[in-house]
């Protein structure tokens, strides 16, 4: 009886073990980029679950945000949240990225690989000029394709643009998926998630350093507008007045008084003021 109740608590116990719950999640805020027509609203929909309404064909024209929950990546034991904020990509809209730059753990970005080389071009010299010197600098990158191309793969493209050597210089762990292949898309997204996770601290600290930096920037701005940066200077360093001693002279004695703020005496030189001649004894 005592065997039979040890091999019933042994396989419950490796049963639940089977189904241990995960840690608790946690929440990284990713920037959606892309030129226009991309894909970046059709990934958003794909990768947090929700449908597309047949209405919602237009180019977005502003921000949208959706959510992935860590639900999706139970199989891959990976417990995240993603913030997804996708940012519109006409030439309107691409002067305002920047400002997002600083609240931003990772960034995903959209291109359009059934279009020319002229296109690609331009596609890619302004995801260097999104990652070069700016807040993304470091932080990883998942490159995700749209539509296919004929004799054309992505290990291709990313030699073709010098994507690796881009990524080498700022730093960016970079991964290239196609978002028609929805295993290839899965790797992308899980292999992102990892790469966050596993920077989690280096990444936290980099977000509240960008994100003070922007504030200060902001409000630097703010100030030189309407002329008060003097003044907050002036208020910020702010020095003591000197005052300037003058020489107290002792009638009596004339003899200079020293002030209590003199230096050592070994500094002091005594100024005593020598009498006048007396004209008698001048004459004899």
């Amino acid at each position: 009886m005592g065997v039979l109740c040890a091999k019933l608590c042994r396989y419950f116990c490796s049963s639940c073990c089977c189904f241990r719950a995960l840690p608790p999640p946690e929440e990284f805020q990713v920037l959606l980029l892309g030129p226009a027509g991309s894909g970046k609203t059709e990934l958003g929909h794909r990768v947090s679950g929700r449908e597309r309404g047949g209405d919602d064909l237009d180019p977005t024209n502003g921000v949208r945000c959706y959510r992935m929950e860590s639900a999706a990546l139970q199989r891959e034991e990976i417990a995240v949240d993603l913030q997804l904020t996708e940012v519109g990509g006409n030439a309107e809209m691409q002067r305002l990225w920047k400002h997002y730059y600083a609240a931003s753990h990772a960034l995903i970005y959209c291109f359009d690989l059934g279009s020319g080389m002229e296109e690609l071009e331009d596609t890619f010299a302004l995801l260097r000029k999104c990652l070069q010197g700016t807040a993304l600098d470091g932080k990883p990158v998942l490159l995700v394709a749209k539509r296919h191309r004929d004799g054309v793969q992505l290990y291709d493209v990313e030699h073709s643009f010098g994507l690796d050597q881009l990524a080498r210089s700022c730093g960016c762990p970079l991964h290239i998926c196609h978002m028609d292949d929805a295993r290839d898309l899965g790797h992308g997204i899980v292999w992102l998630c990892r790469q966050l996770v596993a920077r989690r601290p280096m990444l936290e600290q980099r977000v509240r350093y960008d994100v003070n930096m922007q504030v200060w920037h902001r409000r630097k701005k703010t100030l030189l507008s309407s002329s008060k940066m003097a003044q907050v200077h002036r208020g910020r360093f702010r020095r003591p007045n000197r005052k300037l001693w003058p020489l107290a002279v002792d009638s009596v004695n004339q003899t200079t008084v020293r002030p209590s703020t003199a230096p050592p005496t070994i500094f002091l030189v005594r100024l005593r003021q020598e009498a006048a001649p007396n004209p008698e004894q001048a004459a004899s």
